[in-house]
């Protein structure tokens, strides 16, 4: 979760630590400049307690929390400026500018995910999949649903992907797999007490982890070997659909794939095609479409 959220969010807060929090989001940039003395004398509280926050925020002190919420908020202000993911569109509008505002909404979300992903992270994750004798996807809710188209394009290089629909079956495959494995769990918060357990149970067995979740500090990310964000700017309840998060998951399995493909990129595609030929045995009268064969 990001700070902004965990600000808002958080409870047993001492009376100046509230002031201090609501301060803190009233003000954003404007403390980029601002020392615990400084803080503290513009809120009537103390620097003890501006440490204090920081630190129940799960960092060091204040300069460490002032330079990841400012990190925060520079990519909340750089992306998404068209389209607001969580009402991308209103009641008013027609169909088609429902369709257009949709549309823009996914070319956001796209170029968010590109700017977020680190090309460190990604040949981690790419070496750990690549390596893998089993690849196991653990997630709640809607997050499973872009991990089986994944899953079937995986399914047709060969490769073995698993995916369990229920809670109980993800805690026993967890508790099944190795070091020769590498899972990846999917959670829009990181902080998904389900996932968290399998997460749990993974490290105790020493499986790679790939995490795909928000940016910021969250506990999932603290379990991963690699974490590859996803875009954040969607509100947990307060929105239409998980346009944006769904299409940036999706997007981000999607590279994960092609970088795999590339790896034996002949021989996966020579593979991937026999297979198509033999399961799916379609053929059309468009140009466009057809296989040369075909014609």
């Amino acid at each position: 979760m990001i700070i902004s959220n965990r600000l808002e969010a958080m409870e047993s807060l001492s009376k100046s630590e509230e002031i201090l929090a609501k301060y803190i989001l009233k003000e954003k940039e404007n403390i980029e400049k601002l020392s615990t003395i400084d803080l503290a004398n513009a809120t009537f509280t103390s620097p003890s307690t501006v440490v204090r926050l920081s630190k129940k925020l799960g960092f060091s002190g204040w300069n460490e929390f002032k330079e990841k919420y400012l990190e925060e908020l520079y990519y909340l202000n750089s992306h998404f400026t068209k389209i607001d993911p969580n009402f991308p569109f209103q009641p008013h509008d027609t169909f088609m500018a429902v369709a257009s505002k949709i549309g823009h909404l996914a070319t956001e979300t796209i170029q968010d995910t590109l700017s977020l992903i680190k090309n460190e992270d990604l040949k981690q994750a790419i070496d750990l999949l690549a390596n893998a004798e089993m690849i196991n996807i653990f997630g709640i809710s809607n997050s499973l649903l872009m991990a089986y188209d994944f899953k079937h394009k995986m399914l047709r290089i060969n490769r073995r992907v698993e995916i369990m629909n229920l809670p109980e079956e993800q805690v026993y495959v967890a508790l099944n797999s190795s070091p020769k494995d590498t899972a990846i769990l999917i959670s829009y918060t990181g902080e998904s007490e389900e996932v968290l357990k399998i997460a749990e149970i993974l490290r105790k067995n020493k499986t790679p982890i790939i995490a795909l979740t928000s940016i910021g500090e969250n506990s999932l990310s603290k379990y991963a070997n690699c974490t590859l964000s996803v875009s954040t700017r969607e509100k947990l309840y307060s929105k239409i659909a998980t346009y944006s998060s769904n299409n940036s998951i999706h997007l981000v399995l999607d590279i994960l794939y092609s970088c795999l493909f590339k790896l034996n990129y002949h021989r996966d595609l020579e593979y991937k095609t026999n297979i198509s030929r033999k399961i799916d045995e379609r053929t059309s009268d468009s140009e466009l479409i057809k296989e040369k064969e075909d014609i």
